[in-house]
């Protein structure tokens, strides 16, 4: 039987294992480690594979078997330190949890953007969703950059379990602006503004560019931007698809924090 796994159900579920950690105490990678060896745990937790799961340096869901001990060794953690154990999950409910990340089918990963004079929608479509796979691939060889993109995205499209799973990302990375991002009490704010300076710096490239820069406008302006929505305004009144440059000199820098 062949697997399908698609990314946002994958970055979920790995962002429930970080939570299921925090809330039992947060025990260190090698207190994992040392746990795993207990009797009855189906497999060892090797500090470098957790640090792999938990960081997403990993393209595939981790298997059962290490899973189950990552379960059991969290729950034994705060057995030993006195925290309740009620909303960790058993094992079972983990176990169905596992199989619909797994399983789950892979659906459009984020919508496309079509525009009358330039790129058929099924064409756009398929640009924005390459450029999303893309950043994952990316994300999950350790680029930093494509990890916080992905939070911005995902903030946007209100999937918060993978937008919590890739800023967690960013900010272990140590990318410049994601600890500002995390803290924000406006993400989706946030979010917006950093969508729109992407789709200008994507507008200046050119218009091959154009559908990228299309997808970040239509992020933003989703959301109220009044900026994206203009720019949007301007390229679909541009006659053949041609884009107009964005201002020189006035992109958008995305800010460090709150003003």
């Amino acid at each position: 039987m062949t697997e399908t796994f698609r990314a946002g159900s994958q970055s979920a579920f790995i962002a429930e294992l970080i939570e299921l950690r925090e809330s039992a105490g947060q025990p260190s990678y090698s207190e994992m480690k040392v746990l795993s060896r207990a009797p009855g745990i189906p497999k060892e937790l090797p500090e470098s594979t957790l640090n792999d799961i938990l960081n997403g340096k990993r393209e595939r869901l981790p298997d059962w078997k290490l899973v189950a001990s990552f379960v059991m060794v969290c729950r034994r953690h705060a057995e030993l330190t006195g925290l309740p154990t009620d909303d960790l999950g058993t094992v079972a409910q983990w176990q169905a949890r596992w199989r619909a990340a797994r399983n789950e089918p892979s659906p459009p990963y984020a919508p496309g953007s079509y525009d009358l004079f330039k790129t058929p929608a099924d064409e756009a479509e398929r640009r924005t969703n390459r450029t999303v796979a893309r950043l994952v691939r990316w994300a999950g060889g350790g680029d930093v950059e494509s990890a916080y993109r992905l939070a911005v995205i995902h903030v946007l499209t209100g999937d918060s379990a993978a937008a919590r799973y890739w800023i967690h990302t960013a900010v272990q990375r140590r990318h410049p602006e994601a600890e500002a991002f995390a803290g924000d009490p406006r993400p989706i704010e946030f979010a917006a503004d950093q969508a729109f300076g992407y789709g200008q710096a994507y507008e200046q490239e050119g218009p091959a560019k154009g559908d990228i820069a299309r997808f970040y406008y239509r992020l933003a302006a989703d959301h109220g931007h009044a900026g994206a929505a203009e720019r949007l305004r301007a390229l679909r009144a541009v006659p053949f698809g041609k884009l107009l440059p964005a201002p020189t000199g006035t992109a958008h820098r995305p800010r460090s924090r709150m003003p």
